[in-house]
This record gives C-alpha cells, sequence and structure tokens, in this order.
C-alpha cells in the first residue's frame, strides 16, 4: 500500500466517530512521575529515552515506574488507600471507574482542549473517557486486535480470510494440516482460546459477541442491567463450540503470549492479535514478518465486524502539580514527539490524534513504512473496537470488575471443556454478572 493511502486511511480512522478515599497532598518535587505496565525492556528503555529528551529541553525530570499488568490495579489500589499515587496514571477506561469511586483524579477539560484543538483527538476515542459531560482522561495511543492469519498457509490453501462466520469455520477446517503426512495435525486453523487464563480468552469471544450484536450489561442513569442471557450470546457461543474444534490442544491455558508462539511457528493459520510481535520481527525476522496479514475479524451474514482494542488514556491525579502536567503534554503530543512515542513499538500502538497519523516522524518510521499493510488494518478496525462495559452513551459503573471476572471465558469453557449447553452456560454467565454488581 503507497504511503499516500496510509496516511488518507490514517485520517479518516482517527476523526471518525466511535467509598471516598482523599490522598493527602504531597509535596512536589519538580518530578513528574508515571505509572504504566509496558514493561517489555525495549519500551521501558524507549520511555527512557523520551523523557530524558523532555528533561535535557525543559530541565523537568519525568520519572516512569513500569508495573507488571497483573499487578497493576493491586498498585493502584494500594496507592489510592496509602495517598501515594504518582502525577500521571495510564489507564484503559476500565480502570477509570475505581479511579473515580476512590476520588483519585480530576477533570482534564482544559488539558484536553488545548491537546484537541491542536492535533484533533477523536471523539471515539475520547468519550470512554468522558463522565456527566468531564473529561477525566486523554487518549495517548491506541491498541487493536484485528483477525491476524499466515497468509502463506491461507494461500498454499487456496483461500481468501474469511468474513462471515461460515466462511470462517469452512476455513478453519480447511487448515488443519498435516504437512509432515504423517497422520498428525501440525496445523490448526483457528487458535481459539478456551481460557480464563488472564483476559486473552475473554478479550477474543468479545470480539465474536459483539459482532453478532451481543452484549454484558446495559447501562441507564448509571443503573447497569444485565442483558447477557440473550439469543445473539447464546448463539454465539454455539458457534465458538464448533470453531473450538480447530483450536490446538492447550487451548484451555492459551494466553498471549502462548498464542503468539504457535502463529509464529506456523502451528496456528489464524488468530486475534495485535502486532506486539511486528517490530521484533521486523529487526530479526523479516521473511516470517512477510508471512503475516490482518484483516477484520469475521461477522455472522448481514452483521458489522466489531472489534477489541483500547485507546490507552493518560489520567492525572488530585495530587499532581497540574500546571507541569500540561506543560509535558503539550510537549508529549507534538507530532514528533507522539511518534517517538508510538514507534518504541512501532506496528503495535497506534495514533489517537490526526495530526500525528499523517506525521512524517510516524509514518516515514522504517518499521511503519515496512507493515504499511498491517498498520491500515489496524487503523481501519480502530474506529469499530467496543470495550467491555462501555458499548453504550454511559460506561457501566462495574466495568473493572465485570472485565477482570473473566467471565466471557469461563462460560466457553463450561461449554468446550465441561459439555454444558450454551444456554446453560451463558445463563450461568449472567448470574455471576449480577452477582458482580449487587455485590
Amino acid at each position: 500500500m503507497s504511503r499516500v493511502a496510509v496516511v488518507l486511511t490514517l485520517i479518516a480512522i482517527v476523526v471518525a466517530p466511535l467509598g471516598v478515599v482523599v490522598a493527602p497532598a504531597r509535596a512536589q518535587s519538580g518530578t513528574i512521575e508515571i505509572w504504566h505496565w509496558e514493561t517489555p525492556p525495549a519500551r521501558v528503555e524507549g520511555i527512557e529515552q523520551l523523557f530524558a529528551r523532555y528533561e535535557q529541553e525543559t530541565g523537568v525530570k519525568v520519572e516512569q515506574v513500569p508495573i507488571n499488568f497483573p499487578d497493576y490495579q493491586t498498585k493502584l489500589l494500594s496507592g489510592m488507600a496509602t495517598g501515594q499515587l504518582p502525577d500521571i496514571i495510564l489507564i484503559n477506561p476500565p480502570q477509570l471507574p475505581i479511579l473515580m469511586e476512590n476520588n483519585a483524579v480530576v477533570p482534564v477539560d482544559d488539558i484536553f482542549q488545548s491537546l484537541d484543538n491542536q492535533f484533533v483527538i477523536p471523539e471515539a476515542l475520547s468519550n470512554p473517557y468522558k463522565v456527566d459531560g468531564q473529561q477525566y482522561a486523554i487518549p495517548v495511543f491506541g491498541v487493536y486486535w484485528p483477525m491476524t492469519y499466515r497468509a502463506d498457509l491461507y494461500a498454499e490453501a487456496g483461500l481468501e480470510p474469511p468474513k462471515t462466520w461460515d466462511e470462517t469455520l469452512a476455513a478453519a477446517e480447511a487448515l488443519m494440516l498435516d504437512q509432515d503426512g504423517d497422520g498428525v495435525t501440525d496445523v490448526y486453523g483457528f487458535c481459539l482460546p478456551v481460557s480464563s487464563n488472564g483476559n486473552y480468552g475473554s478479550q477474543v469471544v468479545w470480539s465474536f459477541l459483539r459482532s453478532n450484536g451481543g452484549d454484558i450489561v446495559a447501562v441507564e442513569n448509571g443503573e447497569e442491567t444485565v442483558v447477557f442471557d440473550s439469543p445473539e450470546n447464546i448463539e454465539t457461543y454455539t458457534f465458538l463450540a464448533q470453531l473450538a474444534e480447530y483450536s490446538p490442544p492447550g487451548k484451555e491455558n492459551l494466553d498471549w503470549g502462548a498464542t503468539e508462539l504457535l502463529i509464529k511457528s506456523g502451528r496456528c493459520a489464524t488468530v486475534m492479535y495485535n502486532g506486539a510481535w511486528i517490530r521484533e520481527l521486523a529487526a530479526n525476522d523479516p521473511e516470517l514478518l512477510e508471512k503475516y496479514a490482518m484483516a477484520p475479524m469475521p461477522a455472522p451474514e448481514g452483521k458489522e465486524s466489531r472489534h477489541t482494542g483500547y485507546p490507552r488514556a493518560i489520567t492525572v491525579t488530585r495530587t499532581a502539580d497540574i500546571d507541569a502536567v500540561a506543560a509535558f503534554l503539550e510537549w508529549l503530543y507534538q507530532p514528533e514527539n507522539h511518534a517517538d512515542l508510538l514507534n518504541i513499538e512501532a506496528g503495535l500502538f497506534m495514533p489517537v490524534t490526526e495530526a500525528t497519523a499523517s506525521s512524517d516522524a510516524f509514518l516515514n518510521h522504517p518499521v511503519v513504512a515496512q507493515v504499511a499493510d498491517l498498520v491500515t488494518v489496524q487503523a481501519q478496525v480502530g474506529s469499530s473496537i467496543d470495550i467491555i462495559g462501555f458499548t453504550g452513551p454511559e460506561g457501566a459503573p462495574h466495568a473493572s470488575q465485570i472485565e477482570s471476572s473473566f467471565v466471557l471465558g469461563k462460560v466457553l469453557q463450561r461449554i468446550v471443556l465441561e459439555g454444558e449447553s450454551p444456554v446453560a452456560a451463558v445463563a450461568w454467565g449472567a448470574k455471576q454478572y449480577q452477582d458482580i454488581i449487587e455485590n
């Protein structure tokens, strides 16, 4: 795909419509502290270099605290309880209700408006962080999970990427391959996690469920109603139980890392995944990178593809020096600086402003230029993402607990591993969500 086409796609997507604990005041040290969970060493090093440049230019030190994601919520809760929070916290939408419930963050309307006026931040990405008309977080980059497949295996089988659920089942069956001719399956058609080992299984289910028009809760005036026990969700789980037949042994324990290894090795032809492997393969195995392709997630006939993903965002805590944070963000969102942030994980972190999406600093990065087609698909699906607990105009007050319960994956496990009917398993799931809301 040409550079011009990538620019136009990115711009089009970026502007598309899509108990209280009060922390004590903390003495300002002239340092801005940021918590995040981007812990891979290359990301930590890239962030450190970016922040060092800000200190060199302004004299203000920005200090990062990388925290492993499984420990992130515990760290937030501990920080809120003790009043030991940083100035800036990186979040996904489900973390926002927890921070607000504990009166830990402040509205950032003025900062957001200034950045939006200069660089254009789309409502589709900022709305999940808006509560009662106030902006409580600012999108900083996007991470999206389209369908990822081995184009070489599809080409060998004479297949195009599936667009519908019927085509998905047919392709998954056709891609169950015995490449050695020894009677043992070497390649599995679709790497479907039947797993509650982390959030991967639930996130995959969510994309299929949303593409069929299903949901978990409906929210009106802050009140949640469980709508999980629906015909659409029962139909979705019935389909997924069929698709699971083409997933490899060990599917009950699949997580992000194990799935990445399976598609890299060619053991799985199709997965739902993001671009986390792109930078590493561009450096170490460009031949393998050329075998990958991405496409929108398949949907039932006549329905629209929906995707899982997050616009990651910056929140500002109640103890922060607002002026210092505002000055730092004005610098960070300048396209050249913002592109440097995205390019610490080139091919994965997607732009959230029109200015960065069209900037030479982003588009001319060697990895981004090399995988223009993959970047374009991720940008396209960025306009059709749904976030667990945030599918309507109001976010669910219990979005974090709903997401972190991994019930979506557990329901699929009950069907595939325990032989329960989709009707009974979905009813069980609805009861779990009701308990979360009530308790």
